[in-house]
């Protein structure tokens, strides 16, 4: 199996790891900037173009800063090979409108939010299923400290800090949204504010509060850069219960009986990488993609944007 990659940063080494761990005679190729570029082991670099159309590959990954998705899209949507493209889509209404007047119909995608693979996501997605219950309420929070993600970077020159190359944490936490939409589905109303409010030395987004109503319930979704007792979140009220999800721990509580419903010591979110990996290898596979194409992920980039 031959694979591109555009963008050949941490996260795709991430995506690197789980491919070798799934099929280690997969062959990794990056379309790099610079011959100067950090060379990866195992990872064969490609400089120009026509190195890229002259072999054949099985699929694309663009896991390239967040502001180049629109430009990486087009240029590997003629290799007509299938994309799974990093997180968020775009970053602005600009490049949404952009993207909305080509011509992409056969575009065979997914956008990787790992976060629905998370072992408490897939539990929440079972039980809320059940009809015996009706929501009342769902309350996310999403609260850390930016400085602390990449300890060994400045964080004012990291793209987080920078909202040109798509910083801002509604952007940046867009897994919040988004598994809002994976469970509840598509609200009816959203609001949202973002605001700057904290001493980081930032252009971005510090701030976001997300209104979102649905048919039966009212929803909010809080997130951060500035918060140092880093905390993540979910409270869904209904008539028959309150859940109580603390995604740092692993558990999901009946806050009324104060009993545990689902407990997972595993590293969550390492083991979702390759659960979405092997999800979008059964895609190709089959040639269905069931969960969080392009035209998926622009609803969810609508809501935040």
């Amino acid at each position: 199996m031959n694979v591109l990659i555009i963008g050949l940063g941490s996260i795709a080494l991430k995506h690197i790891k789980v491919l070798k761990e799934i099929n280690a005679n997969t062959s990794i190729f990056a379309l790099r900037s610079s011959k100067l570029s950090t060379k990866v082991s195992g990872v064969k670099d490609l400089f120009e173009w026509e190195e890229v159309v002259s072999k054949k590959f099985h699929f694309c990954i663009i896991s390239s800063p967040s502001s180049l998705h629109l430009s990486h899209i087009k240029l590997v949507e003629v290799l007509r090979i299938p994309i799974f493209i990093e997180k968020p889509l775009f970053i602005n209404q600009s490049q949404i409108n952009d993207f909305k007047i080509l011509d992409l119909k056969n575009l065979r995608s997914y956008v990787a939010c790992n976060f629905r693979f998370n072992p408490i996501i897939e539990f929440l997605k079972e039980d809320l299923k059940i009809k015996d219950k009706n929501i009342y309420e769902v309350t996310a929070y999403c609260g850390s400290y930016l400085p602390n993600w990449r300890p060994n970077k400045d964080y004012r020159k990291v793209y987080s800090s920078i909202k040109e190359l798509g910083g801002g944490v509604n952007i940046d936490l867009i897994h919040e949204p988004d598994y809002f939409v994976h469970l509840f589905g598509l609200p009816e109303h959203t609001s949202v504010h973002n605001r700057k409010v904290s001493s980081l030395e930032i252009n971005s987004n510090d701030s976001s509060i997300i209104y979102l109503s649905y048919k039966n319930f009212q929803a909010s979704i809080t997130l951060n850069y500035f918060r140092k007792d880093s905390r993540r979140t979910l409270e869904v009220v209904t008539d028959k219960k309150t859940i109580f999800v603390d995604f740092l721990r692993g558990i999901v509580k009946d806050l009324e009986t104060n009993t545990i419903l689902y407990q997972s010591s595993e590293d969550l979110i390492e083991s979702s990488y390759k659960k979405q990996m092997l999800f979008f290898l059964n895609s190709i596979k089959s040639n269905e993609y069931k969960m969080n194409s392009i035209d998926e992920a622009l609803s969810v980039l609508k809501i935040i944007v």
